[in-house]
C-alpha cells in the first residue's frame, strides 16, 4: 500500500493518523514531479494528495480513503457500532472538511508579512471561532469528540488545529479553543499515532512559515 503525501498537508496527516493507528503496513512517498503532474496522475488520476494506491485501486480525497481503510481494516475501529452514533461521527468529520479547515486555509496568503491584511485575519478568526463553538456544541467528549476511543470524527481536527495554532502564532495572536474542547485536545494529541504524525507536520509547517518571512516571500 502506497500513500502519496506531503507532511505539510493536513489532509495527508489525517490519513496518516489512521494508517498508523490501525498499524497498516504502508509506504509514504511524495507525488512524483509534484501533485497535479502528469507523472503523478499515472498513479492517482485526480492528481490530488493524499492519494492511496492499494493494488489496482487508486483513491484520492482523505474522507474516502479513511472510510476505505476503516472497512478494509476494521480493527481497531474508528466508527462506533451504533448507526446513529456513526452518523454523528461522520457529521463532525464533514464539519472539519467543510467548515473548519477552509477557514484556516483561506489565511495562507496572510502568513507572509508582505501580503498580510489584519482586517482579513480578524474576519476569519471570528468565523473560525463560530465554527469551533459549533463543534463544541455538537460534540460530547468521552473523552474523544463523540466516543471513548479515537474515531474518524477526531482525526482531521488534530493536524488542522495544529496548523491554525502555528499560523496564529505567526500572526502574533493568541490561539484559544472553546473551553469544552481543551481536555479533548490534550487527550487527542497524546495518542501515539496522532503525536507522531503531528511532530512531522509541525516541523514541515514551521519551515513553511519561516520561508514566508524572507524578504521576497509572497
Amino acid at each position: 500500500m502506497i500513500l502519496y503525501a506531503l507532511p505539510i498537508s493536513n489532509y495527508c496527516s489525517k490519513v496518516r493518523i489512521v494508517l498508523r493507528y490501525k498499524g497498516i503496513p504502508h509506504e509514504v512517498v511524495p507525488p512524483p514531479d509534484g501533485y497535479g503532474s502528469d507523472a503523478y496522475k499515472q498513479a492517482v488520476p485526480s492528481g490530488k494528495i493524499p492519494g492511496l494506491v492499494d493494488g489496482t485501486l487508486a483513491l484520492s480525497e482523505s474522507e474516502t480513503i479513511n472510510e476505505y481503510l476503516e472497512e478494509r481494516f476494521p480493527e481497531p475501529a474508528l466508527l462506533p457500532e451504533d448507526v446513529a452514533q456513526r452518523a454523528r461521527v461522520r457529521q463532525l468529520s464533514r464539519h472539519h472538511d467543510l467548515a473548519v479547515e477552509p477557514v484556516i486555509r483561506s489565511l495562507f496568503r496572510e502568513v507572509a508579512p508582505a501580503t498580510r491584511r489584519p482586517e482579513v485575519i480578524d474576519e476569519k478568526a471570528q468565523e473560525l471561532d463560530r465554527q469551533l463553538q459549533l463543534l463544541a456544541t455538537l460534540a460530547s467528549p468521552q473523552p474523544f469528540l463523540l466516543t471513548p476511543t479515537l474515531s474518524l470524527a477526531d482525526v482531521g481536527y488534530a493536524p488542522t488545529l495544529l496548523l491554525g495554532r502555528l499560523m496564529w502564532q505567526a500572526f502574533g495572536r493568541e490561539w484559544r479553543l472553546p473551553e469544552p474542547l481543551q481536555p479533548w485536545m490534550e487527550v487527542l494529541t497524546a495518542v501515539p499515532a496522532v503525536a507522531e504524525t503531528l511532530a512531522e507536520a509541525e516541523a514541515a509547517t514551521e519551515a513553511w512559515i519561516a520561508s514566508k518571512h524572507t524578504p521576497t516571500a509572497r
